[in-house]
């Protein structure tokens, strides 16, 4: 039901929070029109959010409690999604109506930055030669990206890291991370 009478905000009480169903529950939800689609932005008070997470997922809480940062690279690979979000029965939905694109690969990068005089989106001091369709992305302004005769492709770099990928890949990213995180050598590295 509405949340909150009298608040200002049309928000319903989630009753069930489902991350990634197969495409017939998919399609049984948006049919039925009782459902809302999550876009992934959550909002919450920091005391509540610790309350449910020290409850439903005390595995990642506890060792940043104990350790800090330095905890990330030993926590479970979870998202708030899975970890949280479908177990509380604190979660509200409030409908909206805006522009939104999921930044999880490149592409949105591009489709949200790119600009009509430039062949290339620059998150990067760059200088090409024969170079359309690239996004260059660096962490540190004070390093140089040249290319010469680059197309459709993704450059980026980060630290000691550089990733040169064609950008109809860029999904193969997550296998490649995969591989590299199974190898002691480059630990230091991700």
């Amino acid at each position: 039901g509405l949340y909150g009478s009298g608040s200002g905000y049309p928000g319903y009480r989630v009753d069930r929070f489902t991350e990634k169903p197969d495409r017939e529950t998919a399609q049984a939800f948006l049919d039925s029109g009782r459902f809302s689609w999550n876009g992934g932005m959550f909002v919450f008070q920091a005391d509540v959010a610790l309350k449910e997470l020290r409850h439903h997922a005390p595995e990642i809480l506890l060792p940043l409690e104990e350790k800090g940062v330095a905890a990330y690279p030993t926590l479970p690979k979870k998202s708030i999604d899975y970890a949280l979000m479908e177990k509380t029965d604190r979660a509200y939905v409030l409908p909206v109506t805006f522009g939104w694109d999921d930044l999880g690969d490149w592409g949105a990068i591009e489709r949200l930055l790119k600009k009509a005089d430039n062949p290339n989106v620059e998150l990067a001091t760059h200088v090409g030669l024969d170079t359309q369709g690239a996004v260059l992305y660096s962490t540190d302004a004070d390093e140089l990206i040249v290319t010469i005769g680059l197309e459709d492709t993704v450059v980026v770099r980060d630290g000691k890291v550089t990733l040169i990928v064609k950008k109809d890949r860029t999904q193969e990213i997550k296998t490649v991370l995969k591989t590299l995180q199974m190898r002691p050598e480059f630990e230091g590295l991700l």
